[in-house]
């Protein structure tokens, strides 16, 4: 895979095998089937590791005792595996043990033994030589040598049983989508990678061969694909010799059912004796779901069709199209015998309503169908910006962005299309980065907006949701005024669409109210875009902080009896745990993106916005591996200004859990680089981290600045009002209350949370009030408070905020015996501070921490971290806890 698409993917399985070899002198086995990798592996290995030899086994020499031994032994230059070899040659019928024991023997002795010996295709050594390699995996130890073997199957004669495996499993589909993007090269069609992602089975050398066979302009999908896609005779081979064992008619009705992505089963009993159709689906080559059968393994399908002529074919579709009762499968096979020129828009029709039912992956290929059959001409623009729509809300963003760009081609287009158009791409640009194409709807307003004013209206509309969405508040009022009053000869999709922009606007900006839940539900109902509808609206009531019917709304839509497209089901869940979330509802949050991750239909949609989420989910969970891996993949998504309201939301966060841990430098800075980000939204509610920022500066002494902010937070809030604003700046006026007023001033902000505000500000308002009471040394007032808070979080669900309460120093007894400087060391220890952020703290090196915890290992008899902690908190009898 290396040498092919110059990026190793198997980089995982390949560390494994390397810290079993240099664990010690060892054999493994790495098992995977056809096309998992193996030699890539092989190669790589070669290709990073000095003194490393591959051995290649022949399977045509399978049926010689001892070849395949002879070839390994043969690649040593010592003359006396020379000898061995010639002796094992003049002597076929030697004992296996003898043998093995005597290349055991000779080992030690070799100058130059490779550290590591590869034999890949070791399952098809001949029997004689396995048994040998087999006594000497048993007996590497003090030989220097470690044995891999890559094998397809481990042999059932037992000969290499026993031994550690790694197994090279089919890549997930987002391994596989790599694969095939940098085997495709640059100017592969993000659709069509899709497509050769699924087909391809997880399996890498099949990705591989379908991307060589498909031309520059298929790849670039500037023409339709023809499917199944045909894999190569090498990888065809062994599929073909697994069909040929069956018997005439079981690889007929294979092939039948091969003609086309399901088959009614009541069509394949025609051809059936009773048994056959049993035996297919027994040995896993087709798969029953309810009425309809279908090949099971995408390139079983490919060879099974491909394996007959165009001749064979044809006579298959044929018949197929006569025994079908199947409307949309009659149709199908009959666009390969009597194609007339409707057929095209007939197959695109079908493919509109296979969408309707999800089944996405048979209505692609009618689709592509339609294209081999009849190019786009003048007359298909509708036809396929129609398609490209029900792709784009099926969740298939990649599709309906080929749709789009064939659709553009076609020259002269109404300047309605050349409005879809623009609508589609700054639709299908929002929903995948959430970044806007502002310029490219403006030059299509400006060309056709005069002769297609419904379309150009929405366009304008959409813009300005989605500028709303990025907190660009003053871009979307921009928008909003270009717009008109909606007349009674606009369309009812603008109309709906306008209105809603302006609800949302409205409410994300303070200026009104939007309409209560039961109004909104009556007013979308017959409405022609009641989704975008009920969608914008709510997100305005989550907005305008009424949660709860917010909350109504996105559960009225996703148990809605008559179902919504795919990409709706993925927003209004990613709606609902924004909602949750600003609630302080964490345990339905956290419930909402267990079910988002698990059942996802659009997984390209708002990348962003999805991650944000997914990261909180996995930092709120413990999961901190996954977690930083989703940072890194966060922050690429919404690098500098790409994205402002998630870049500011990240930052927010990252700042309150800094400002939480007790690292305020860290927390200052994230805190104040979200307010700089948000500096043109008016309505500090949206972003939330003005109060954290206030009780950082105060924390670090800067009150001036606290006080500067407090000022400016109190200006916005007045212009656009809300309870969460009320409540924070209660809270910066306690945090900046003189000492004896503290005490009275936080009371006051705790007695005006009540049952509709949020369980996890009130917990954050407690915080702050604990680390107040703190700096005034009012030390058993900020446990009692401490621990209130801790107690609130921990029933909210959030284990890290409630543990790194518990685990603060202020009352973390001093075990008897440490110094001043290692007492340090173990309360930021139990602060859950890793070795460099207490060398940081503490100015001090990373060895000088390590070296200082050995020391207090040592004086408390703990050897870990955990032993640590456990006996800072449960000192043993005789070592009281010490203040």
């Amino acid at each position: 895979m290396e040498g092919t698409i110059g990026v190793f993917l198997r980089e995982r399985e390949l560390s494994s095998i390397i810290a079993h070899c240099e664990a010690s002198e060892t054999a493994l086995t790495v098992t995977g089937e056809t096309g998992s990798g193996k030699s890539a592996i092989v190669s790589e290995a070669e290709r990073r590791w000095a003194n490393t030899v591959s051995v290649r086994i022949n399977p045509l020499e399978s049926r010689w005792a001892y070849s395949g031994l002879i070839s390994i032994l043969s690649g040593f230059a010592d003359p006396r595996w020379r000898q061995l070899t010639q002796a094992i040659g003049s002597a076929p019928e030697s004992d296996p043990f003898a043998i093995a024991l005597r290349i055991v023997t000779l080992l030690p002795e070799m100058d130059n033994v490779p550290l590591v010996l590869m034999i890949d295709d070791a399952d098809l050594l001949d029997r004689e030589s396995r048994a040998v390699i087999g006594f000497v995996t048993r007996r590497l130890a003090g030989t220097g040598l470690r044995l891999v073997l890559f094998v397809r199957d481990v042999p059932h004669d037992g000969s290499f049983s026993g031994l550690p495996s790694i197994e090279l499993k089919r890549f997930d589909g987002a391994r596989a989508h790599s694969l095939v993007a940098h085997a495709a090269g640059s100017h592969v069609h993000a659709a069509v990678v899709d497509v050769i992602t699924t087909a391809s089975s997880g399996i890498p050398a099949r990705a591989i061969d379908l991307v060589h066979g498909l031309g520059a302009n298929e790849l670039a999908g500037k023409e339709p694909l023809a499917l199944p896609l045909r894999f190569s005779r090498s990888i065809a081979k062994p599929i073909q010799e697994r069909i040929s064992t069956l018997s005439a008619l079981k690889a007929k009705l294979l092939r039948l059912i091969a003609a086309s992505q399901r088959t009614v089963m009541a069509d394949a009993v025609r051809h059936d004796d009773g048994a056959a159709l049993v035996e297919l689906i027994e040995r896993r080559l087709v798969a029953r779901s309810g009425e309809w059968l279908s090949v099971s393994d995408p390139a079983v399908r490919s060879v099974a069709y491909h394996s007959i002529d165009a001749r064979g074919r044809l006579d298959l579709h044929a018949q197929a199209a006569s025994d079908s009762h199947d409307t949309l499968s009659k149709l199908w096979h009959e666009s390969f015998v009597t194609a007339t020129t409707g057929t095209a828009s007939d197959l695109r029709s079908a493919a509109l309503e296979l969408l309707r039912d999800g089944r996405d992956e048979i209505a692609f290929e009618f689709t592509e169908r339609s294209l081999l059959l009849r190019a786009p001409n003048d007359g298909d623009a509708g036809e396929l910006l129609e398609l490209a729509s029900a792709y784009f809300y099926a969740g298939h963003l990649d599709a309906a962005r080929r749709y789009v760009d064939m659709a553009e081609q076609i020259d002269p287009a109404s300047a309605a299309a050349r409005l879809l158009i623009a609508s589609l791409r700054v639709r299908m640009e929002y929903m995948t980065s959430q970044t806007l194409l502002t310029t490219l709807a403006e030059d299509a307003l400006e060309r056709h907006a005069d002769s297609a004013p419904d379309e150009a209206s929405l366009l304008i509309a959409l813009l300005a949701i989605y500028s709303a969405e990025r907190w660009e508040l003053p871009e979307a009022g921009k928008f909003l005024g270009r717009l008109v009053e909606p007349s009674a000869a606009m369309g009812n999709v603008a109309r709906t669409v306008i209105d809603s922009a302006r609800i949302l606007n409205d409410a994300m900006s303070g200026r009104a109210q939007p309409p209560c839940a039961t109004v909104i539900a009556s007013d979308a109902a017959g409405s022609a875009t009641s989704t975008t509808a009920l969608l914008t609206r709510a997100r305005a009531l989550t907005y305008a902080e009424r949660y709860d019917e917010a909350r109504d709304i996105f559960r009225m839509i996703l148990s809605s009896a008559a179902g919504i497209e795919p990409l709706w089901v993925t927003t209004t869940r990613l709606y609902s745990i924004d909602n949750d979330r600003l609630a302080g509802d964490t345990h339905g949050a956290i419930q909402s993106i267990r079910i988002l991750l698990r059942a996802d239909d659009a997984p390209s949609a708002h990348q962003p916005y999805r991650l944000f989420h997914e990261y909180w989910y996995l930092c709120e969970t413990g999961d901190t591996v996954a977690a930083e891996a989703s940072l890194d993949r966060l922050y690429a998504a919404c690098r500098g200004r790409r994205n402002p309201a998630i870049s500011a939301r990240v930052d927010a966060y990252l700042g309150a859990r800094e400002l939480h841990r007790g690292d305020l430098a860290s927390a200052t800075r994230l805190l104040m680089r979200s307010r700089v980000i948000c500096a043109g939204v008016p309505n500090p509610h949206l972003y939330r981290s003005d109060a954290d920022l206030v009780e950082s500066l105060v924390r670090s002494g800067d009150r001036t600045t606290a006080s500067a902010i407090l000022e400016d937070v109190e200006r916005r809030s007045s212009m656009a009002a809300s309870r969460w604003s009320s409540l924070a700046i209660a809270r910066c006026r306690a945090l900046l209350a003189e000492d004896s007023e503290v005490v009275v001033t936080f009371d006051r902000v705790l007695a005006q949370y009540g049952a509709g505000d949020s369980d996890y500000e009130y917990a954050r308002t407690l915080s702050a009030y604990a680390a107040r009471l703190e700096a005034m040394h009012m030390t058993s007032e900020a446990i009692h408070t401490r621990h209130s808070a801790a107690s609130t979080f921990r029933r909210l669900g959030l284990a890290w905020w409630a543990e790194t309460l518990d685990a603060s120093p202020l009352d973390t007894p001093k075990p008897i015996g440490l110094s001043e400087n290692e007492q340090e060391v173990v309360d930021l220890v139990v602060a859950g501070r890793r070795n460099r952020e207490i060398a940081s703290a503490l100015f001090i090196s990373v060895r000088a921490v390590e070296a200082r915890l050995t020391t207090i290992y040592r004086k408390l008899g703990v050897s870990s971290r955990a032993q640590l902690v456990a006996s800072v908190a449960n000192p043993a009898p005789g070592c009281p806890r010490v203040m």
